[in-house]
């Protein structure tokens, strides 16, 4: 029986989101200030392996922290409040790579945001003390209570198992290539869409030829909002968009929106007063909502430099949420609606630069590439879920 998680349970979690970035920053910029630290990586560099840590760091310790709870019935500090503790030693999954995937996932994201920021500070500050100070209690307090509770079990996994880097060659072989080989087709969307979020940063900060164009900005902004409107009504009418990979619908499964009721598909949904609605297209729906308000209301909560890189920041986790092992149709809703208010963000920064009526043309454009690019990622999501399946069922994505 998995055990219940009290909310005094989750503070680990508040230092984890909120109190270690926090200090990240403050920490990190006063080093590379008193020590005199030069911006590295160069431009854009830092954006581009800033998110692949980032997004690295998410996905190793979400994926194992929800491993540890399904599979070994237990939370992460379990051995210090012992009444949720784990009951099963997990040694499969992401465990078969290293003993500790969540000290090594959550300590890469201070680190991810030094290399994004370009502080060599703020990456190199907080994520040694962290994995020394995790090393300190898993050595001193932890294993010594495992080896009492499972014994030679773990003794042989300690073994055979990295404390905490794994194997390179044994990941690849073993997890990475069949990972890729299984998820191809949204992994490749997505790695077209980071992409082209790179390039869009560089881009647009180059001397387009302007235009002498009456009113740009105001043309500039209603080309957007129709963006946004758009986005709404395909969110209201998903089945009107649905691009292709349509479900055979000749069995007793019933679907719900464009989702199926066979219980694979509900951490890609939300119960809002007993309806049960897409969580991908609500978010988009609620995100393009919220952006339309900022849009018309002349708000707008950042400065020029923070605003558009911390909207390239969401953008990259929207886009790449379907590699993060997410199990909530909550986060995925949330995941989606900042990844809308993040384009806004970035827009916004870029008519406060007064940059070219070109340059918001091709960032319009680039935009209904990521809106493109984000429903073909779930819906390959969806017919990988239907490949994985082996329910007998002609009720399937294909």
């Amino acid at each position: 029986m998995q055990p219940k998680i009290k909310a005094r349970q989750l503070i680990g979690y508040l230092f984890i989101f909120v109190a270690a970035p926090i200090l990240t920053l403050v920490f990190g910029f006063w080093i590379d200030l008193r020590l005199d630290l030069p911006t590295f990586p160069s431009f854009p560099l830092n954006l581009f392996l800033g998110m692949i840590v980032i997004i690295i760091g998410l996905n190793l310790g979400i994926k194992s922290t929800r491993q540890l709870y399904h599979a070994g019935l237990g939370l992460p500090w379990g051995e210090a409040v012992h009444s949720v503790e784990s009951s099963r030693l997990v040694v499969d999954g992401i465990y078969a790579y290293s003993r500790n995937p969540m000290v090594l996932g959550y300590s890469l994201l201070p680190f991810g945001m030094g290399l994004m920021f370009q502080s060599i500070g703020m990456a190199f500050s907080l994520m040694p003390v962290v994995i020394l100070l995790n090393i300190i209690l898993v050595k001193k307090r932890e294993e010594p209570r495992l080896l009492d509770r499972f014994g030679d079990y773990y003794r042989k996994y300690q073994e055979q198992t990295p404390f905490l880097f794994p194997n390179l060659s044994n990941l690849i072989r073993n997890f990475l290539v069949p990972y890729f080989k299984s998820n191809k087709d949204q992994i490749s969307y997505i790695i077209l869409a980071e992409l082209s979020l790179l390039i869009t940063s560089l881009v647009v900060f180059q001397d387009f030829p302007d235009l002498v164009i009456p009113y740009n900005k105001i043309i500039v902004k209603l080309l957007f909002a129709t963006i946004c409107v758009l986005g709404i009504l395909a969110g209201v009418f998903p089945k009107t968009c649905n691009l292709s990979h349509k479900s055979k619908s000749h069995s007793s499964i019933e679907t719900t929106g464009h989702h199926h009721n066979c219980g694979h598909f509900s951490n890609h949904t939300v119960n809002v007063g007993g309806r049960i609605l897409c969580a991908g297209c609500s978010g988009l729906i609620f995100g393009a909502v919220f952006t339309l308000l900022g849009l018309f209301s002349g708000l707008y909560p950042f400065k020029v430099d923070v605003g558009f890189w911390f909207g390239a920041l969401l953008v990259s986790l929207g886009l790449a949420q379907h590699l993060i092992d997410l199990r909530s149709g909550w986060v995925h809703f949330w995941l989606n609606f900042w990844f809308v208010a993040g384009v806004w963000f970035m827009f916004e920064a870029m008519q406060l630069m007064s940059l070219s009526f070109l340059a918001s043309v091709y960032f319009l454009t680039v935009v209904i590439f990521w809106i493109f690019a984000r429903i073909r990622i779930s819906q390959w999501t969806h017919v990988a879920i239907c490949r994985a399946c082996d329910e007998v069922c002609t009720h399937r994505y294909e």
